[in-house]
Order: C-alpha cells, then structure tokens, then sequence
C-alpha cells in the first residue's frame, strides 16, 4: 500500500481546508464578492464533509470511536450548510 493510501482521507481533508482558508483570505482582501464567496464556501463545506466521511470510515480515526461519530455528525452539518450555501447562491444570482 502507498503512504497515501494508509493515511485514508487526511491529506484530502487537509487541501479543502486549505481551500476554504484561501477563500476566506480572498474575500478578507475584497477580491471576492460576497455572493461569489459564498458559492465557494458551499463548494468547499460539501467536498469537506466528503473527506471527513473518508476520515472516519476505515480511514485515520477507527471506527465505534466518539472522536469518530463527532467526525460523522460534523460531516453532515458540514453537508447540510454547503448546500443550503448553495441553494442560497442560486437564488440570490438571479436577482442581480
């Protein structure tokens, strides 16, 4: 097996971190607009949960563990939050 492959999800979880950081500095900076960022933290919010659900299931963190349900139920608030975002951006773009 790789060295990748070992570490399960974790450096999948770590780049969309790192995503969701740059766009938040990005709009911190005024060269994203408001609904643009928004559209960008649900992008990231539905790919993170996405990870942490390869954190937990048969990943880094072992299974039954209460680290690893509060991985789970965070993934989800993550889930439902990204897409609500996105739902959010879908009608606001329409009214500009």
């Amino acid at each position: 097996m790789s060295v990748l492959a070992d570490l399960g999800g974790l450096p999948l979880l770590v780049a969309y971190l790192l995503l969701l950081a740059g766009t938040a500095v990005q709009y911190r900076r005024g060269k994203l607009s408001g609904t643009r960022a928004v559209l960008l933290v649900g992008m990231c919010l539905t790919w993170l949960s996405y990870a942490l659900l390869q954190v937990t299931q048969g990943g880094a963190v072992p299974t039954g563990t209460p680290l690893n349900y509060a991985l789970d139920a965070l993934a989800v608030v993550a889930l439902v939050v990204g897409v609500v975002a996105m739902g959010w951006w879908w009608r606001a773009r329409d009214e500009t």
